[in-house]
């Protein structure tokens, strides 16, 4: 998975230098995001969504395809609960004997290609398929101690969406599943971009 990463960074450098700088664009998207814990609510309180962002640059390789790489910010996903509660993770049921929150929270850095078709004039259906490089944080606080731990990975990650043109602004709204080693993050974005 690394040398994918790393030939399709070495490819984007390349690319780079046949592009005239008025075809790249700069982009923000605001994330409202799913996160899959594998966590199933008893009686504690489960919060799987939060929202995030997404920092891009797109590169245009034809009329047809672009390069995007990006750095996507997840949010948190949250478990928390007092002595009592329960929740269940695969066929097993837990129960906190203290007050304690569990949290996961991730990031990205993604390289994908966009294949990309005009429907009518300044209107695009896009689709995306790339491979990420995710960091994650887990986390557990409770009322006499703290303890994290990190993990991190690579993975595919695909969506689609439908972008409009205004100039040198674009605006986009698509919708991109996340894998990181076998959990997943849905993702519904919408953004603005700058082309220069």
């Amino acid at each position: 998975m690394k040398k994918i990463i790393t030939f399709l960074f070495a490819f984007s450098l390349l690319s780079i230098q046949s592009l005239k700088s008025e075809e790249m664009s700069i982009g923000i998207d605001y994330l409202n995001n799913t996160i899959d814990t594998g966590v199933t609510n008893v009686s504690s309180n489960l919060d799987e969504k939060d929202s995030g962002y997404s920092l891009y640059a797109g590169l245009p390789m034809s009329e047809n395809l672009d390069f995007e790489v990006s750095y996507n910010d997840f949010g948190e996903a949250s478990l928390s609960g007092v002595s009592g509660n329960q929740f269940r993770i695969g066929g097993t049921t837990y129960e906190f004997n203290t007050t304690a929150t569990l949290s996961v929270s991730a990031t990205s850095f993604g390289f994908a290609a966009k294949p990309k078709a005009e429907i009518s004039e300044g209107v695009i259906l896009y689709g995306k398929l790339g491979v990420h490089n995710w960091d994650s944080k887990f986390a557990v606080t409770s009322t006499t101690a703290t303890a994290n731990e990190d993990d991190s990975g690579s993975d595919v990650y695909y969506g689609a969406g439908i972008e409009v043109n205004l100039e040198n602004l674009k605006g986009r709204v698509g919708y991109s599943l996340y894998n990181l080693d076998g959990d997943d993050i849905d993702s519904v974005n919408v953004g603005l971009s700058y082309s220069f």
